[in-house]
């Protein structure tokens, strides 16, 4: 189905914003979890759900759902957000098809791995209560420099979480793509606590980045189990179908979306709500996924292609 350039552009706008979202989070906080990265990246995508009608009479609604930093499959996510694409046409379904997003953030070089685990879920909101041994490392200025010696440290060859993934693909031919989330440029330093309100960190040139699975396990083929990946070994990666940037690492997410999913290039397939491999992942509560965004499109009656 031939998508009206104008809903197109609308899409792509949305999911600039969430990247703009995140990079400026992980620029104005560089030790920003990755959960909270996906629910600005959430947050962000549920702004634009009130359904819109263009001029081509063509409607667009989405939906967003966030289930939280649960692990689900053999203790492990295999994404942390599912995107799933409905098309419709005068309200009759055509197809459907989803994306499946595992999300790793890149940390600066000084900063070593920190994430939420399972004593914090168990301790709750008394890890709020900060005592007088961590004032000083808050108050004492400190330098975070994203450069190509960072590393993706949660992102480990071999680990359960990355074998797990690797399994689901080779089980299910469902395709699982890594979001990588970088501030907004390259190489980018900051000094916290900051000195005034923080602003703007002006356009987006890297931020959040889609690379298919499959490639970085093959980038990453030589190394040795437990090794997490620099931002200079996956820089370069460029998988096909280039998207219309052509600038690596990757695709930007706005693009991944807007003119490779939406055209059907990446991505599940699914022509029936029955399909299995929606079923998996969408209608279980322990599916594998932890956040959802659902866009669906509507063409009015005549609406050519399918």
């Amino acid at each position: 189905m031939q998508i009206p350039v104008d809903v197109k552009a609308w899409i792509r706008g949305v999911f600039r914003a969430c990247n703009d979202r995140t990079s400026d989070a992980l620029m104005n906080m560089p030790n920003t979890h990755e959960g909270a990265l996906d629910l600005a990246f959430i947050s962000e995508a549920a702004r634009f759900s009130a359904p819109v009608r263009f001029p081509s009479d063509w409607i667009v609604r989405i939906d967003t759902h966030f289930l939280g930093g649960r692990r689900h499959f053999r203790n492990w996510e295999i994404a942390d957000i599912g995107v799933l694409i409905v098309f419709r046409r005068g309200g009759k379904l055509l197809k459907s098809k989803i994306a499946l997003l595992q999300s790793k953030r890149l940390y600066p070089a000084e900063h070593d791995y920190e994430e939420d685990e399972q004593e914090d879920y168990e301790i709750g909101f008394a890890r709020l209560f900060r005592g007088d041994a961590r004032f000083e490392s808050i108050t004492e200025p400190r330098v975070f420099a994203f450069v190509d010696g960072s590393r993706y440290q949660a992102l480990k060859v071999g680990d359960g979480q990355y074998q797990a993934v690797r399994e689901y693909e080779s089980t299910h031919a469902i395709p699982v793509y890594y979001l990588l989330y970088h501030p907004g440029r390259m190489p980018y330093e900051t000094r916290i606590p900051r000195v005034g309100s923080p602003n703007g960190e002006g356009a987006t040139e890297i931020g959040a980045r889609v690379l298919p699975a499959e490639s970085i396990r093959q980038a990453l083929s030589a190394q040795s189990n437990g090794y997490s990946p620099h931002y200079s070994d996956l820089k370069d990666l460029c998988p096909e179908p280039s998207g219309p940037s052509r600038s690596p690492p990757g695709w930007r997410i706005e693009e991944f979306i807007a003119d490779l999913a939406l055209d059907c290039k990446v991505g599940h397939v699914a022509r029936k709500e029955s399909d299995r491999g929606l079923s998996m992942v969408f209608n279980r509560r322990s599916g594998p996924i932890s956040a959802a965004i659902a866009i669906t499109f509507d063409a009015p009656p005549g609406a050519g292609g399918d």
